[in-house]
């Protein structure tokens, strides 16, 4: 019976045992899935940690591309400014030849017909022909020295705009670098709130352009209200206020590019006066959304929308931060804002880049004025030539006066003195019948081979 119990104790502990044993594998199993779910999302983590680096690695070598690419833009417009004045002043020097050639042809021709004229003009009309040559031939000299004036004119302005390409490089230069000395010495200074940075920045953009050769009220006006074809102030559809932009440049096609100076010195200034890496991250944060804020607030601006006609502005708006540092902590920390202004049609460009962006306004100036004063020597020349063919015209009038003039005195030289019918046969003939003639003024006689020449 013992052994029954024994038994049945044994069989009874194995299914316990089985069961004890069934739940725990349960149980570890659950933890197991658990444990691989946890893991699985671990690594998915990782891989989008390790996607987002790479996209910024990818970013940050975009940037660099493009910096490299912005560095080669300005060399080849550097190179081509250089070529475009070799061009122009081989260009000024070649017309210069040629007209002053054309000039000396045009004076040998006038010297050869007036020596001509002189020679087949009568004793007695000498006076009177000077004066009609000089009538003549005075708009035509006057209008021969207006054209040397502007010839003259013309090469003096290319030889004073063709300035020296590695001054205008080294002043360039120079300018970047002392950009963010400037800004160190002044930071302090303009410390007196938005408004005070504000004017700073625009007296900076002021000193900045007048640098640049440029002039006020021609290449560019600063702080001109925008009005309408009646005088009368634009005001912004959602403001309500005056648009009063910090400087509108010039092109001379009537385009117009509006220039806005924004300054945010207050989280550069705490940025770079903390060694704290925690502030010093925060301060970086804070300029990226103070300078993403400005060039928001001047997207919604829209200052090429209240441009009035015969004037059109582009659709960018250039803003611009005079401090150097500043503007490339803030790209450094959030390269995107460049991007994200861009999109906004609103181009961040610091005092290096504008010089650039000067720089081309400068050279299209001067090829305009360089094509006005070609158009006034063209039209100088064909006025010249114009006088030269009414000269033609008029000196071959004068001719043919001086034939008919010839062509008369000898009809009425012949009417004179020759021929039975000539006055003088005919006082001879009274002379025969016993007329007296007057012994201070005698009666010549008829040219005999005239008088042969008719009875033969």
């Amino acid at each position: 019976m013992e052994i029954v119990f024994l038994v049945v104790g044994v069989v009874i502990g194995g299914i316990v045992t089985y069961f004890v044993l069934n739940a725990r594998q349960k149980d570890a199993a659950a933890k197991l899935m658990l444990t691989t779910q946890q893991l699985a999302q671990e690594q998915s983590a990782n891989r989008q940690l390790r996607a987002d680096m790479d996209g910024a690695v990818a970013e940050k070598r975009d940037l660099q591309e493009q910096l490299t690419q912005l560095k080669i833009d300005l060399e080849r417009a550097n190179t081509q400014l250089q070529a475009e004045q070799e061009h122009n002043s081989k260009e000024a020097e070649m017309r210069k030849e040629q007209f002053e050639q054309q000039l000396k042809t045009v004076q040998e021709q006038f010297s050869n017909l007036a020596t001509r004229v002189l020679d087949q003009t009568a004793d007695k009309l000498k006076h009177s022909n000077s004066e009609s040559m000089e009538s003549i031939t005075r708009p035509l000299k006057q209008n021969i020295e207006q054209l040397h004036q502007v010839i003259q004119t013309t090469n003096s302005e290319t030889t004073k705009h063709t300035a020296s390409l590695s001054q205008q490089l080294k002043e360039m230069a120079e300018q970047t670098q002392k950009i963010d000395a400037t800004a160190t010495r002044l930071t302090n200074v303009i410390r007196g709130g938005n408004k005070a940075q504000g004017n700073w920045g625009e007296r900076r953009l002021a000193e900045l352009l007048e640098s640049q050769g440029l002039r006020q009220g021609i290449d560019y006006d600063m702080q001109q209200t925008i009005t309408d074809d009646k005088g009368n102030a634009v005001l912004n559809d959602e403001s309500g206020r005056r648009m009063i932009p910090d400087v509108i440049l010039h092109y001379p096609n009537n385009e117009d590019v509006i220039v806005d100076s924004k300054v945010s010195i207050d989280a550069y200034y705490n940025y770079v006066n903390t060694e704290d890496e925690g502030l010093k991250r925060k301060y970086a944060e804070d300029l990226v959304r103070s300078i993403r804020t400005q060039a928001f607030g001047l997207a919604k601006k829209d200052y090429s929308k209240y441009v009035q006609k015969p004037r059109k502005a582009i659709d960018f708006v250039i803003m611009y931060v005079p401090f150097e540092g500043a503007l490339q902590l803030a790209l450094a920390t959030e390269p995107k804002i460049w991007g994200e202004a861009f999109d906004r049609q609103v181009l961040i460009t610091s005092q290096q880049n504008l010089i650039a962006i000067l720089k081309m306004i400068q050279i299209a100036w001067r090829q305009y004025a360089q094509t006005e004063n070609q158009k006034k020597v063209f039209g100088m020349a064909e006025e010249l030539l114009k006088r030269v063919g009414d000269f033609i015209k008029r000196f071959d009038k004068v001719k043919k006066d001086i034939e008919n003039l010839h062509r008369d005195y000898d009809d009425a030289y012949s009417k004179a003195y020759t021929g039975r019918q000539s006055i003088v046969q005919k006082a001879n003939e009274l002379k025969q019948l016993g007329v007296k003639e007057s012994a201070n003024q005698p009666i010549p006689d008829t040219e005999p081979n005239l008088l042969e020449d008719e009875e033969d």
